[in-house]
Formats: structure tokens, sequence, C-alpha cells
């Protein structure tokens, strides 16, 4: 079940009576004139798979609640007055920027912090290994050692065999015809 009310200069704040619409996959109420907050129970809307509330006059924060909608796949709060850090540990942060612009909002996806006082990062527990924004050496040494094990594990048969060079190359040469054939069959 959807529901959109875009465009039609709507005022006021966004009724709470929607957020029991606990079946709705799609709500948009983009471009009208509503103002208030997100209500926090839309979190209640377990179904919801696409949000769209930009273009609004909407203050205050995003809800914490958001983060229980783990459908989303199409969000969007742009060109409202939202203030404050997204929520995290989210899909919101799957998101790209544009679906924030126009707030001033912090936290990731946004690079800019817009005012927001930056986190502390936690401190490593013990025994835990700390990240840096090096080089993951360990990632590119197996990458390279794949290639070349991959490579001559084709290439280096084919090089010194004359025998399984024109078997292989024969079959690309007919599965060449035969997908020539089913493209121009039709």
């Amino acid at each position: 079940m959807l529901i959109d009310l875009s465009s039609n200069n709507l005022t006021g704040y966004i009724p709470s009576e929607l957020m029991s619409l606990l079946e709705l996959t799609s709500l948009n109420l983009s471009i009208n004139q509503l103002s208030g907050s997100i209500p926090e129970k839309i979190g209640n809307m377990k179904e919801l798979i696409s949000l769209d509330l930009s273009v609004n006059r909407l203050s205050g924060e995003l809800p914490m609640s958001l983060s229980s909608l783990h459908f989303l796949s199409s969000f969007n709060v742009s060109f409202n007055n939202l203030t404050g850090r997204i929520p995290t540990g989210t899909q919101l942060q799957s998101f790209d920027e544009s679906t924030f612009f126009g707030n001033k909002l912090c936290g990731a996806p946004l690079t800019e912090t817009n005012g927001c006082e930056p986190v502390e990062a936690a401190t490593n527990t013990i025994g835990e290994k700390k990240e840096d924004d090096g080089a993951d050496w360990g990632l590119i040494i197996s990458i390279v050692v794949g290639f070349v094990c991959g490579f001559w594990m084709i290439m280096g048969p084919l090089i010194v065999r004359r025998s399984w060079r024109i078997a292989y190359f024969g079959f690309l040469s007919k599965l060449g015809y035969m997908v020539y054939d089913v493209m121009f069959s039709c």
C-alpha cells in the first residue's frame, strides 16, 4: 500500500495517525508546507520501503526509530530544517549525501559537520587491532598471488603444450560460432 500526497500544499504537522498504517510500503509527503518534527513512531511502520519528506519545513532531529526501518531502500529528507546527527548503525548511512541536503545534519554519510560537535573515537579494547588509513598489505599480497597463480594455471599449460593450445582455441572458436548462430538465427 502506498500514499502519495506530494505537491498538495499541505500545512501543519505530519499526522500521527499515519504512523498506525503498519502495512504501508511507500509514503511520499514531499513538496508541501509541513512543519514540526518527524514523529518518533515512524519506526513502527516496519514495512516501509520508500519515505520521501523532502522540500517541507520539518524541524528537529531525525528520530532514532528510523533505524528500525530495515526494508527502507528509498529515503529523502532534503531541504527541510532538520538538525542534529543522522542515526548511526543503520541503512541511513548507505544513502547518498543528496538525501540530506538543505538541512543542518551531520554524521555519516555527510562529509561536512555543519556545526555538529565531533564525536571522539572509541579507544581500542585490549587485544583489538588498531586500523590505520594506510594500505592493507595482506589484501594487496593476496590479490597479487591470486592473479599470478590464476593466470599461470590457465596460461602456463596453453603456452607449454601445443595440443592444449589447439584444443582451447578450437573450443573458443566453436563457442563463438554457436553464439553467432543463436544471435542471428532469429
